[in-house]
C-alpha cells in the first residue's frame, strides 16, 4: 500500500481513531486528576566542620577555614550515601516506632547535595506519613551522626536543620499534563492499529485502485457515487 492508501484508510476509519483517542484521554485524566497517589516531604540540612582552633595548630593554620569548608563537603557527600543504607533505614524505623519495613523506607529516600547543603526527600502514601518519615530522618541524622562518622561525634562539627519538612504532592501540574498527553498519544496509536485491523478485515473494494490491485485487471469505467 502506498502512503495515500493509508491516508484514505485513516479518513475512512476516523471515527475509530477519534473514539479510542478520546477514551484514552478521558481515562487518563480521570486517574491522573482524581488525586495524588503519593506525597513527598523534603528536609534540608547544613553540614559544617569547624576549623582547627588549637593553640598549637600546624603551620597551615591560615588555610584552616578552607580545609573546614572542604571537610564539610566531604561529610555531606558521605552522609548522602549513608542515608540510603540499610543501617540508617533501620535506625529511622526505630525512631518512627511503627511497623514500617526498613527496606521499604530505604527505597523511598532520595538525597541531593549542593556544596554543604544536604536535601533529603521521602515519599509516602499520605501527607502525615511523609512528614513523620522526614522528621525521623532529620532526628536520626542530627542525634546519631557520630554513629556513622567519627567526625560528627566531635562538638566542633555539626548538622543543622535549615528547613522544616515541607509536604507536597509527588505529581505536579506539568507532570499531570504530560501524563495525560502521553496517554492520548498511546490512544491515538491504538486507534490507528484498530483502524488498520478493521480495514484489513473488510473485504469490500471501495475504489478502482483497490479493484485493480486485488484482481490484477484494469478498470474500464466507474459509476459515480452521486
Amino acid at each position: 500500500m502506498e502512503l495515500r492508501d493509508y491516508v484514505a484508510v485513516g479518513q475512512r476509519r476516523w471515527p475509530i481513531v477519534a473514539t479510542v483517542t478520546i477514551l484514552a484521554i478521558l481515562v487518563g485524566a480521570f486517574f491522573t486528576l482524581r488525586g495524588p497517589r503519593a506525597y513527598e516531604s523534603t528536609v534540608r540540612l547544613a553540614v559544617s566542620a569547624g576549623a582547627d582552633a588549637r593553640a598549637d595548630a600546624p603551620p597551615y593554620v591560615y588555610y584552616r577555614d578552607y580545609y573546614a569548608w572542604l571537610a564539610s563537603e566531604y561529610l555531606a557527600d558521605d552522609l548522602s550515601e549513608i542515608i540510603k543504607s540499610d543501617a540508617f533505614a533501620a535506625d529511622v524505623k526505630q525512631a518512627l516506632n511503627e511497623g514500617a519495613d526498613a527496606g521499604a523506607i530505604r527505597q523511598v529516600i532520595r538525597t541531593k547535595k549542593t556544596h554543604r547543603i544536604l536535601e533529603v526527600t521521602v515519599q509516602a502514601g499520605t501527607p502525615e506519613q511523609a512528614e513523620r518519615l522526614a522528621t525521623a530522618i532529620d532526628v536520626v541524622i542530627r542525634t546519631q551522626g557520630g554513629k556513622y562518622l567519627a567526625q560528627l561525634a566531635s562538638s566542633n562539627n555539626q548538622i543543622a536543620r535549615i528547613d522544616d519538612p515541607a509536604v507536597h504532592p509527588a505529581t505536579t501540574t506539568p507532570t499531570q499534563a504530560l501524563d495525560i498527553a502521553l496517554r492520548g498519544v498511546v490512544g491515538l496509536f491504538a486507534g490507528l492499529l484498530l483502524a488498520a485491523a478493521a480495514n484489513y478485515l473488510d473485504s469490500r473494494l471501495r475504489s478502482g485502485r483497490e479493484v485493480e490491485r486485488s484482481l490484477g485487471l484494469p478498470v474500464l469505467g466507474e459509476i459515480p457515487a452521486y
